[in-house]
């Protein structure tokens, strides 16, 4: 249990004052009884002495009788002892004369220094006796005895005296004692109060100084350090805060590590990347967050050889994410590791961004190298003058104007679908009847279909969307002419519609050839073609699934294709309803 410091000093001070009172009162008792004891000698040789002239007259028949006499009248035990150490007469125990004493200690003392003493346990009383016998002329020895009860009553008499006084200085000494210690104490209890609230983080609790000696010197110390302490922690918050707002704000994830590759710190986009909460980092190793031996070598050199080093790595093994990682060292002051921070960033989308570029810009050289190379044989042969058959040489210009018209075709493709993807081409939202516009494509197609005898039927429902009739127009065309172009002769291309709360699903479908199942995710992609050979022969250019793509995305659609190899495609996407289709849905 605690006990307070008030409590133990004013303990400690009122023992330290019992204990000297007691021990001053035994040593004064003691010297007491010591004198007393040596004032009693000096009393008995005085009555020993004016025995022994009493009794110089008195006759041997008359000796114990007035021995009995004067033992009353002096209120002392008398004993006479001859020269041989025989009792001669007592006044206190009759039965004791004719005993020899030759052998007590102040009969033998006496009989050779002039004065005996001995302090013993009487045997008759059983009381502590002071004994003292002198030599007599006439008699031999002159014995007095006293008990001496009469010195340690007074001894008690001063011990009972004693009492009261130690009992009020007791009183006197708490009360002097507890204002003393409280003085003491209080400071030191408001200390405390204080450093508890420090501890809470207020930093303006001051302690009340009342005095100039050290418990004062102690108080205003404790306040200078106080606001000390305070001017500190403001400082490290406000670089706390500002770090934490850096580290939240950047986008690169950061992580702290000591030397034993353990986080010490984590921003919120390390918990984005790694799709965990940033404070259950804290602690951790970092080989149990990311498991992949080139980070950890990585980290590894870092520490080794005291350099940043760049890197990319894999999150976990078989992870398609490519994360770009930079790992500098931490150092203190003498320049000694302290550990590493790490910086990394997902460049998925990056790398898979830089993937396509590169795909983009080969097959765009590899689109225009083939008409490129085509129209430039044609050209050099006819400017050989090597041929003189004019049918010959309009079907080279034919051919020659068949490509020239792909590539014007494939450029303007191009156009298009980087104005889309750049947000640069505006639309104009408005009422649209996708019906109508379908229609129009359909008529707009006539000759193909003719080409080919293909029906085409357009089962859309008279519905009013929301979206810009010219790039809708654009989507109707290309997805109706893959349709014709991709059929087979006598085949048939149908269109339907389904309404779906605040949006309308179209489908385009035909019998054509279909597409193989593992093509389906990517028919939508700039130049991807199932049979490029084919695709090419139609005069495709491998970018009208792309544009539509984007154009429906831009409307808030989806779009995608369900086929069958050797029994057709569909292809479906979604716009948003006119209000005046939802309500009349409702």
């Amino acid at each position: 249990m605690h006990k307070p410091l008030l409590l133990k000093l004013t303990g400690l001070v009122l023992v330290v004052t019992f204990l000297s009172i007691g021990v001053t009162t035994f040593f004064v008792a003691q010297s007491a009884k010591n004198t007393l004891i040596d004032n009693l000698k000096l009393d008995l040789v005085t009555d020993t002495e004016l025995v022994d002239f009493l009794l110089t007259d008195v006759n041997f028949d008359q000796l114990d009788q007035k021995v009995t006499d004067l033992g009353k009248q002096i209120d002392r035990r008398i004993t006479i002892i001859s020269k041989q150490g025989i009792v001669l007469a007592d006044s206190h125990e009759k039965q004791l004369i004719g005993a020899d004493y030759a052998q007590k200690p102040e009969f033998s003392q006496a009989i050779a220094d002039g004065v005996g003493i001995d302090l013993r346990i009487s045997q008759f009383t059983g009381e502590e006796t002071l004994y003292l016998a002198i030599p007599s002329a006439k008699l031999g020895a002159i014995r007095l005895a006293v008990a001496s009860s009469a010195v340690t009553q007074d001894i008690a008499k001063l011990y009972q005296g004693t009492i009261p006084l130690l009992v009020l200085v007791g009183l006197a000494a708490f009360g002097i004692v507890y204002l003393v210690t409280r003085n003491i104490t209080q400071p030191i209890q408001d200390m405390l109060l204080v450093t508890k609230k420090l501890q809470q983080g207020e930093f303006g609790r001051r302690v009340l100084v009342k005095s100039r000696d050290e418990i004062g010197l102690l108080g205003r110390s404790f306040n200078e350090l106080s606001l000390t302490l305070e001017k500190m922690f403001d400082t490290i918050y406000d670089r706390e805060s500002k770090l934490n707002a850096v580290l939240t704000s950047m986008n690169d994830s950061v992580l702290a590590l000591n030397v034993n590759q353990r986080v010490i710190l984590a921003n919120r986009a390390v918990g984005e990347l790694l799709r965990v909460n940033e404070a259950s980092l804290i602690g951790r190793h970092v080989g149990e967050i990311i498991k992949s031996e080139d980070f950890s070598e990585i980290i590894q050199e870092t520490i080794t050889y005291m350099k940043s080093i760049d890197g990319e790595i894999q999150l976990s093994p078989g992870s398609s994410r490519i994360i770009a990682v930079r790992c500098s060292p931490l150092q203190d002051e003498d320049g000694d590791i302290m550990g590493v921070v790490v910086v990394l960033r997902d460049i998925t989308k990056l790398r898979r961004l830089e993937n396509m570029r590169k795909e983009f810009v080969a097959n765009v050289s590899h689109e225009l190298r083939t008409p490129l190379t085509s129209i430039k044989g044609f050209v050099e042969t006819i400017l050989d003058g090597n041929t003189n058959d004019p049918q010959l040489v309009e079907r080279f210009l034919t051919i020659v104007n068949g490509e020239t018209d792909r590539m014007i075709s494939l450029i303007n493709d191009l156009l298009d679908l980087s104005r889309i993807e750049s947000g640069k081409q505006f639309i104009n939202l408005e009422a649209v009847n996708i019906r109508e516009v379908f229609d129009s494509t359909i008529l707009a197609l006539q000759s193909k279909t003719l080409e080919k005898n293909i029906t085409v039927d357009n089962e859309i429902e008279d519905l009013q969307v929301i979206g810009d009739i010219k790039l809708l127009q654009q989507v109707t065309t290309n997805l109706v002419d893959n349709a014709i172009k991709y059929n087979q002769e006598g085949g048939r291309v149908w269109l339907t519609s389904k309404v779906m709360d605040d949006e309308v699903e179209i489908t385009v479908c035909d019998t054509g050839m279909g597409i193989a199942e593992n093509h389906l995710d990517r028919i939508f992609e700039r130049f991807y073609r199932v049979d490029r050979g084919r695709s090419r022969q139609m005069g495709g250019t491998g970018l009208g699934l792309s544009i539509v793509k984007h154009i429906i995305e831009k409307h808030q659609g989806r779009i995608y294709a369900e086929s069958k190899v050797g029994e057709g495609t569909q292809i479906k996407f979604t716009l948003k309803l006119a209000k005046e289709n939802e309500q009349e849905n409702n």
